[in-house]
């Protein structure tokens, strides 16, 4: 119990640093990330290819970590949500 508490910490806390960086470097609206669906392509155009590199390229320097096809082909990488949760895999070890 103890290590899903601890994970779901990670995910909250990886999802605030994708939303805080959505809003510090894109104009991307405060509301989105409570918004249901928060596919990043569904931004209005607002997001696109290249953001979304710029956004993995952050996280892959501020955690340490090393994205490959397994994650960029997996559906959940293109969400805030999805994104958060391989993050938050990835710093567990899993």
């Amino acid at each position: 119990m103890e290590s899903r508490n601890r994970a779901e910490a990670t995910v909250k806390k990886v999802r605030k640093e994708i939303e805080d960086l959505l809003h510090d470097r894109f104009d991307v609206p405060d509301d989105f990330a409570l918004k249901e669906n928060d596919n990043f392509f569904g931004m209005q155009g607002l997001f696109g290819p290249r953001e979304l590199t710029y956004v993995s390229y952050m996280l892959e320097a501020r955690y340490s970590i090393q994205f490959n096809k397994k994650e960029y082909d997996d559906p959940k990488f293109y969400s805030i949500s999805g994104l958060s949760e391989i993050v938050a895999q990835m710093l567990s070890g899993d």
